[in-house]
């Protein structure tokens, strides 16, 4: 089969626009399985930045109603920083992330009728009666969002359609959830908290072996599509000719990552953030694959030059540091 002609910097390695069915998204839709089934309504789901619980996300939004058999809206609203809080900008925003066409209005209880009504519509469309609203960068939120989270709850209850808030962030989610219960917010807790998902990085060489098998196999990961040419093939076609794989190369790449945090004093427990692997793996692609140095295959100095470049050292230096200060 001859090698598909692409344009350099369109590959989806070069524009770092694709999604991976990793252990820990595979883990996520499990809990959101768990959720929908039990009519659950809420969760929270949080980890250390970066860790990349945003494509997490975007991944369950695109297959999820396969996992469950049954179409399920799911819609995503990034929770924005307002010094403060104001019920207009919150479902102005909200709107304009479910991309409503037409707001027009500023009076709040306008506003969150739009929403509910958009959400009601897409709802009924499900044989379900579900919704999912999924909430990033929920460690913004406050007391005051969730009450308006809430209102919007009450509306759909009443017209018998159940939604699921999924509040998705950093670790400040559990401080937040602790903060609830010592002001004895149980009305919150009870409905978007009791439930929880904790989102790891890659802590060992089956992790990431897991991971970049997806980089091989033309059934994961696969461009042009349906022609047969995984992202590793592509880049490395002679290598790949002659049996080289990404997977093979997991325990050189785990060594070189764990030498670079002895290098500079990192003693906390490995959890690679999946943000700075994948721009590790993109790094080796691009500078010695088929539009770089165009090699038959990554040596080990060229992983750990390629772990360098992707600024995964300076941010375990730097979160190491802010831990220190919290303490």
């Amino acid at each position: 089969m001859n090698k598909p002609t692409v344009l350099i910097g369109t590959h989806p390695i070069e524009i770092g626009h694709y999604l991976l069915p990793t252990k820990e998204v595979l883990r996520l839709i499990e809990s959101l399985k768990k959720i929908v089934m039990n009519r659950l309504p809420g969760m929270i789901v949080y980890g250390r930045p970066r860790i990349g619980k945003t494509f997490a996300i975007k991944f369950a939004i695109e297959n999820f109603p396969t996992y469950i058999e049954a179409p399920l809206p799911i819609l995503i609203a990034n929770t924005n920083s307002y010094k403060v809080p104001s019920e207009e900008k919150f479902f102005v925003d909200m709107l304009n992330d479910f991309k409503f066409p037409f707001i027009n209005k500023r009076k709040p209880s306008d506003l969150r009728n739009q929403i509910v009504n958009l959400l009601m519509e897409k709802a009924e469309k499900s044989r379900l009666r579900r919704i999912i609203l999924i909430m990033d960068e929920a460690h913004r939120l406050t007391e005051y969002h969730y009450n308006w989270l809430m209102d919007i709850y009450n509306q759909l209850d009443r017209e018998k359609i159940s939604m699921s808030v999924i509040s998705v962030g950093q670790e400040e989610l559990l401080g937040r959830r602790t903060f609830f219960l010592e002001q004895k917010k149980s009305q919150i807790i009870g409905r978007f908290m009791t439930h929880e998902h904790r989102f790891f990085g890659l802590t060992s060489v089956e992790e990431i072996k897991r991971v970049l098998r997806c980089y091989d196999e033309p059934d994961i990961s696969c461009y042009p599509e349906n022609s047969g040419w995984s992202y590793t093939r592509y880049f490395f076609p002679e290598g790949f000719q002659k049996g080289y794989r990404l997977e093979m190369d997991a325990d050189t790449i785990h060594q070189q990552f764990m030498s670079l945090r002895r290098e500079h004093g990192v003693s906390s427990d490995l959890e690679i953030p999946m943000e700075y692997f994948t721009y590790a793996i993109e790094n080796a692609l691009k500078i010695y694959g088929a539009h770089g140095e165009q090699l038959d295959w990554i040596t080990a100095q060229h992983w750990l030059e390629a772990i360098k470049l992707s600024g995964y050292i300076e941010s375990e230096i730097y979160m190491a540091l802010a831990h220190k200060g919290a303490n």
